[in-house]
């Protein structure tokens, strides 16, 4: 549904392939699960690129034909076909998010990020204490220092294109660092708190919010609906960007005031969790 509406943009199918990496890592010890997250952050199939580029000169890593898929997506946008432009974005779009995907080296980054994730909830970083205030400063100072540092090398003059790719992906990852913990520092304050309230239950519909971004943009802006884009600016475009959160958070606080789980959410608990006997869904809120 998301990638009918959003070209080439679709990131939920990537992420649902690095997901599944988390069923069989569950039960594994949290020392295996920082040692197989660092190996995809480490970018292994760059690095095989740049081995063999380096044996053998003038070698490129093959092409996955992204530009072109992108520039066959443009043109099906721009017919005004909404149909026509739903089946380019399910059939090609797929195909050029996780292409691009695999040559920008998401598709490694992603299921590290997740097994990292993972480990921070499982050792208890997020909660709110003096301990992990401590942790989080150091993460903060670390990741600041290697976003400068993997963002010199990457943009030192003749590096070879795999090796670049790592560096950004390395300078990405530090960077995200910087964001995360900002935030989870920021969040022991009670005014940064009150201010992020309406997070919340934005939040617990992050998969019906995300999903229903694609449908409200791409009714704005492309040229099937209203076809706005020609005639919108930054600011404008920020401005609609605004209004559309400012609704569906007032939706999430409605929702949730009458439903448990969010629109999606609901389709997908029920669509994932199997009662058997004893066994029952686990409670989720």
């Amino acid at each position: 549904m998301n990638a009918a509406f959003f070209p080439g943009g679709d990131v939920l199918l990537t992420f649902s392939l690095a997901g599944l990496l988390l069923v069989p890592c569950r039960r594994l010890k949290t020392s295996s699960l920082v040692a197989l997250s660092l190996f995809f952050l480490a970018q292994p199939l760059e690095w095989a690129y740049a081995a063999v580029q380096w044996m053998h000169p003038g070698w490129v890593p093959p092409s996955l034909s992204v530009a072109e898929s992108y520039a066959s997506l443009k043109s099906t946008v721009d017919t005004g076909n909404f149909w026509v432009m739903a089946w380019e974005n399910l059939t090609t779009g797929q195909w050029a998010s996780l292409a691009w995907g695999i040559e920008a080296g998401r598709l490694m980054q992603a299921p590290g990020l997740f097994l990292l994730g993972f480990v921070l909830g499982r050792q208890d970083f997020f909660l709110q204490n003096d301990g992990t205030a401590v942790f989080w400063t150091r993460g903060l100072l670390f990741s600041l220092a290697g976003a400068c540092a993997f963002y010199v090398v990457m943009c030192l003059p003749g590096l070879p294109g795999p090796v670049h790719t790592v560096f950004s992906m390395w300078h990405n990852v530090c960077f995200t660092g910087v964001w995360v913990a900002g935030f989870v520092l920021l969040y022991r304050l009670e005014y940064f708190r009150k201010a992020t309230a309406p997070l919340l239950t934005y939040g617990r519909m992050s998969l019906t919010n995300y999903v229903s971004q694609s449908v409200i943009g791409s009714l704005i802006f492309f040229p099937y609906a209203l076809g706005l884009a020609p005639y919108c600016g930054y600011l404008t475009s920020f401005a609609v960007g605004f209004a559309a959160m400012t609704g569906q958070i007032w939706f999430c606080r409605w929702w949730l005031e009458r439903h448990r789980y969010g629109v999606l959410e609901g389709l997908w608990h029920r669509a994932t969790w199997l009662a058997a006997g004893k066994v029952s869904a686990p409670e989720h809120r």
